[in-house]
């Protein structure tokens, strides 16, 4: 038997940056998932196609099921998604996957995300901030190219700044002489990050391979982390 699914229907969208857009669908019946998952969205392109996208928000009773989109190039799935107008409707699997919170946090996070690798983490930080967290330390980086590329900056600055337990940074690898920020690939600041909110904690890692492998390689090899310590999800 198929697994079921969802019709979403587009309520609003806007554009993050020059290639993200962000989408917020109304589901049809109600959606259950936890934050971190994703879902495989059956989009009607010809011959159809289907492709998974990591959800950017946590469940809501309003039935919101929110996403970011990079738009790539040759992409039938992102350039279909960049296109789609406000009002159509496209089937939704079941949420899946397995990159996701305990139920309640016993020891500080930190997220570490490039690029629309921070969508699912957004979603895990309105689970542990905007929910509730005990006051446990959490901290957010983000790594990208530029500063016009700081997807929800400005939603996170103000999370930050309502909860003081929480602390979200950006790193550029292409600042622009303006910029006062951090800069450098996220691995480079994983070590003052872990002093900051202090060990034993869990890091959350999202993005391409490349980046999962060197943040791994520096937990592991440099910071002393054990396995059981380190969560990650690829986007490739």
């Amino acid at each position: 038997m198929a697994p079921p699914t969802t019709t979403l229907t587009l309520e609003s969208a806007a554009m993050l940056s020059h290639n993200v857009r962000w989408l917020r669908f109304v589901a049809q019946r109600p959606m259950v998932w936890q934050p971190g998952q994703f879902v495989s969205l059956k989009l009607p392109t010809e011959g159809g196609i289907a492709r998974s996208y990591s959800i950017a928000s946590r469940p809501c009773p309003e039935g919101f099921v929110e996403f970011a989109v990079t738009l790539v190039e040759d992409g039938p799935g992102s350039h279909f998604l960049h296109a789609l107008p406000v009002g159509a409707s496209l089937e939704s699997g079941p949420p899946m996957g397995f990159f996701t919170l305990p139920e309640a946090l016993t020891r500080p996070v930190i997220f570490v995300g490039t690029g629309t690798g921070v969508t699912p983490l957004r979603a895990m930080l309105q689970q542990v901030v905007g929910g509730g967290h005990g006051g446990l330390p959490v901290r957010l980086l983000h790594g990208v190219r530029t500063e016009a590329d700081r997807i929800f900056a400005d939603e996170f600055a103000a999370l930050a700044a309502a909860h003081p337990h929480f602390a979200y940074e950006a790193t550029l690898s292409r600042p622009s002489p303006a910029w006062s920020g951090l800069s450098g690939y996220v691995q480079t600041h994983l070590a003052r990050l872990v002093e900051a909110v202090g060990a034993p904690c869990d890091v959350y890692v999202c993005g391409l391979s490349p980046m999962i492998k060197a943040v791994r390689s520096t937990l592991k090899d440099t910071l002393g982390f054990g396995r059981e310590c380190i969560h990650t999800e690829r986007f490739d």
